[in-house]
């Protein structure tokens, strides 16, 4: 079980490629890996350096460099290639995700790796991903999410101020299948610690339904015990070897 983030970054294998360009040049020129030039560019995140555009949010600036955002987001090159203000402006407004949320999801862009302090946070880089529709990112905070919330036990689970039906229903509204599937069957796996808290009332039908069938334990598995733990304390159930 993970105890700490986990960051989450893709490396590609390293390959050498031969370089010709003399006729009697014998040496060879190494192609670096994809994360060096990852690596490379995360010293451009945030800095005004040959930026040529500037996103306003939560009124302070974040300077960028369009040629990144193109080259890895779809929606930002449409953004700032059609016939959109963006296209022409130099000053960009970015509304509905904190200054926090939106350098994050810059420093994926520009590093292709990401490491989000909780799950609260990875929440909150998903709506972001979701908004640019950058799936990958998506996927990784999905990833994240589940990590975490495995890797907690019974215990930390009761006491924790998360609210796990919220998270379900933003996961849903946001087109995070994988994570809203996952997390129904973890609330109904956690009946017990879940069922008490408050928010599980916010259920809607149809997922009480979902939680009620697949809960565990089950109302059979708990009406067994009873019966067993009743027998075992009576006194049809003698100790043989004395």
């Amino acid at each position: 079980m993970l105890k700490r983030a986990v960051l989450f970054t893709e490396r590609q294998p390293i390959s050498f490629l031969k370089i010709n360009c003399l006729r009697n040049c014998k040496t060879y020129q190494a192609r670096k890996p994809l994360w060096f030039y990852n690596t490379s560019l995360k010293f451009f995140l945030n800095k005004p350096m040959l930026a040529d555009v500037v996103f306003e949010i939560q009124g302070t600036t974040v300077p960028a460099h369009r040629a990144i955002l193109v080259a890895r987001c779809e929606v930002m090159a449409a953004m700032f290639n059609g016939n959109y203000m963006e296209a022409k402006s130099v000053l960009i407004p970015v509304y509905g995700v904190s200054k926090e949320t939106f350098l994050s999801f810059l420093e994926y862009l520009y590093t292709d790796s990401c490491c989000p302090a909780g799950i609260f946070q990875a929440m909150c880089l998903l709506i972001c991903a979701e908004m640019y529709q950058v799936s990958r990112l998506q996927h990784i905070c999905e990833l994240f999410i589940i990590t975490q919330l495995q890797s907690m036990p019974s215990r930390e689970l009761a006491s924790m101020n998360l609210d796990i039906v919220d998270l379900l229903k933003k996961a849903k509204f946001h087109h995070s299948d994988c994570l809203s599937t996952w997390l129904l069957h973890f609330i109904a796996t956690n009946y017990l610690i879940f069922s008490q808290k408050p928010e599980f009332q916010d259920l809607s039908v149809e997922e009480r339904s979902f939680v009620e069938k697949h809960r565990w334990p089950s109302n059979m598995y708990l009406k067994q015990l009873a019966e067993y733990r009743k027998y075992i304390h009576s006194r049809k159930c003698r100790c043989l070897v004395m």
